[in-house]
């Protein structure tokens, strides 16, 4: 008898696990900026990780993504109209501004970046690298290219702006001819 009045209320709390829930009100959707700057975020940080895969000793050049893949357009112009300004010689940059520097000579795959949005809608990739040999200091403005993030200016200890660097430069080579 108990184990029949048990199945009956084990029947009861079934049956009443079918019902249709109450309606209720829809969750309010988190704010567009929240989510969508965890999102750039995210994003920023692959688009990282995918520039500096390549930037290790054993690799080779065809490591290293093509520069469109790279800078924003506009960094990309200037970059050019300095190398123009300079007709063949070496111009502002000698080296590669991803690492500050000549060659890869450290393993940057690993580099991690603090992420910062910025009023604009571009973000801020900051990064340090306390190595005693070949210390590295950046900070990358990251500007939407369709639906990836492109560098849109390098700072260094060197230089505040690269972009402004190869504008007064260019400035000066131009004015020298």
């Amino acid at each position: 008898m108990k184990t029949l009045a048990t199945t009956a209320l084990l029947l009861l709390a079934l049956t009443g696990c079918n019902k249709d829930a109450p309606a209720t009100a829809a969750p309010e959707p988190a704010p567009a900026t929240a989510s969508s700057s965890e999102q750039d975020i995210a994003s920023a940080r692959a688009f990282l990780s995918h520039i500096y895969a390549g930037y290790h000793p054993d690799a080779g050049l065809d490591a290293i993504l093509p520069d469109d893949e790279v800078y924003a357009p506009a960094l990309l112009a200037a970059m050019q109209a300095n190398s123009d300004a300079y007709a063949g010689e070496v111009g502002y940059l000698d080296g590669d501004p991803l690492c500050d520097c000549q060659d890869t000579a450290q393993d940057l795959r690993q580099l991690s970046f603090d992420i910062q949005p910025l009023a604009d809608g571009q973000l801020r990739a900051s990064t340090q690298l306390d190595d005693p040999q070949h210390p590295l200091q950046l900070q990358l403005t990251l500007q939407r290219q369709g639906s990836s993030w492109r560098v849109a200016d390098i700072a260094t200890a060197r230089a505040p702006s690269l972009m402004q660097a190869l504008e007064r430069d260019t400035q000066a080579a131009v004015g020298r001819k």
